[in-house]
C-alpha cells in the first residue's frame, strides 16, 4: 500500500524509469514528445517527493495523494501511447478515441504537475530534473 510521500516518490520514479521507449524511427513524433514529457514530469516530481519525505516524514494523505494521482495518470498515458499507431488492423475511429483520451489525460497530468510543483515550492523542496 502506498501511504507516504516517499512511496509516492518511488511510484513516480518507477513510472519514469519504466515508460517504454517507443520503437518508431522519428524522434520528433507526437508520441515521443508526450513520452518525454511524462518521463520528465515523473522524474522531477518523484525526486521532489522523496526529498520532501526525507525532510518532513511520511506526510498526510492530502499531501501525498496528488503525487500518487500523478503517477497513475502518467502510467495510463504511457499505456495508451503503446496502443496508438500500433495495431494489426487499422481502425481510425479507435485511434481517434485513444488520442482524445491521451489529450484529456495530458490536461490532468499538467494540472497535477502544477499542483505538485507548487506544493514542493511552498515546502522549500529543491527539485532535480
Amino acid at each position: 500500500m502506498n501511504n507516504s510521500m516517499d512511496d509516492a516518490g518511488c511510484c513516480l520514479l518507477s513510472v519514469a524509469w519504466n515508460i517504454a521507449p517507443l520503437t518508431e524511427g522519428r524522434a520528433d513524433s507526437r508520441r515521443g514528445e508526450i513520452r518525454r514529457t511524462v518521463e520528465s514530469v515523473c522524474r522531477t516530481a518523484g525526486h521532489g517527493a522523496r526529498d520532501w519525505a526525507a525532510r518532513n516524514g511520511a506526510g498526510t494523505e492530502a499531501e501525498y495523494r496528488p503525487f500518487l494521482q500523478l503517477a497513475d495518470v502518467a502510467y495510463e498515458i504511457a499505456t495508451l501511447l503503446l496502443l496508438v499507431e500500433d495495431f494489426l488492423v487499422p481502425d481510425l475511429e479507435r485511434e481517434h478515441r485513444r488520442w482524445a483520451e491521451i489529450e484529456e489525460l495530458k490536461s490532468r497530468l499538467t494540472e497535477l504537475a502544477e499542483w505538485t510543483s507548487a506544493f514542493l515550492s511552498l515546502s522549500g523542496s529543491a527539485l532535480r530534473a
